[in-house]
């Protein structure tokens, strides 16, 4: 799952932070055969997750990284710096709110100040944030408005697609969602998520047809709380989604996956 680029390294990272370039794209080989793509997300700017872009990008992949931007800097959260390296890596960078606060708890002016403040400070420091992250999945009909307004052209909740404890929801999202600002995903993975269930959600999505199947991950570290992933089984889920590939089965950021324009 190696990009070919074509341009200096220089142009290529200036590219990719302007938004003139995809994060992954679909090369002529798999372009007319792709039927599943893998988004993986990070969320709430762990400092961990500069491990994990490493991790990806020994694979030729680039995931979503999504930030609260008032926090950055913070004790064990990203450094604006190690942000925009992100997005110049090829990384998508996309909204979380300003200080990862419920949504669906907030009247729709401080829902504005969250999602806008956030997203206006993302784009002062160079970057095109067009996804937002509700953390902890948590929107309503207003915020999907809020974001919207905001400038964001696509949003990602937790939840709703199938999982073990959710076998009767759809394996994935349309290429097309029909509902751009409540992309579903399975639930968050968990410290005690096995590789083998994260290949098996990448199989019924296979069986299924294929479509978009966002991930969602926290912190990429061993024995580090409940929504963690050791970066043992991450990157082993990573080398086994590069085979996928001759498959039909891709990564790409969530910005790719769904089209996202802004």
């Amino acid at each position: 799952m190696r990009i070919a680029y074509r341009l200096g390294a220089p142009a290529v990272a200036l590219a990719v932070l302007a938004g003139a370039l995809p994060a992954r794209a679909e090369t002529a080989e798999t372009a007319g055969k792709v039927r599943t793509v893998v988004s993986l997300t990070f969320d709430d700017g762990d400092a961990t997750h500069v491990a994990a872009a490493r991790l990806l990008e020994r694979r030729g992949m680039r995931g979503t990284f999504y930030v609260n931007s008032a926090t950055a800097g913070r004790a064990g959260k990203l450094t604006r710096k190690q942000v925009v390296a992100l997005a110049r890596a090829g990384h998508e960078v996309g909204g979380h709110t300003l200080t990862h606060v419920r949504l669906d708890e907030l009247t729709r002016a401080e829902q504005r100040g969250q999602i806008c403040d956030d997203r206006r400070r993302l784009l002062a420091w160079g970057l095109r944030p067009v996804t937002l992250a509700y953390p902890f999945g948590a929107v309503d009909a207003q915020a999907k408005k809020v974001a919207r307004g905001c400038g964001y052209d696509a949003a990602r909740t937790v939840g709703g697609l199938r999982q073990w404890s959710c076998s009767g929801c759809p394996e994935t999202e349309p290429r097309r969602p029909r509902d751009r600002y409540g992309i579903r995903t399975p639930g968050s993975v968990r410290e005690d998520t096995s590789l083998r269930q994260l290949r098996q959600l990448v199989l019924n999505a296979e069986r299924a047809g294929g479509g978009v199947l966002p991930l969602v991950f926290h912190r990429v570290c061993d024995d580090c709380g409940l929504y963690s992933v050791p970066p043992k089984v991450l990157d082993g889920f990573l080398a086994w989604l590069a085979a996928r590939e001759r498959r039909g089965t891709v990564v790409m950021t969530l910005r790719d996956a769904v089209g996202a324009r802004g």
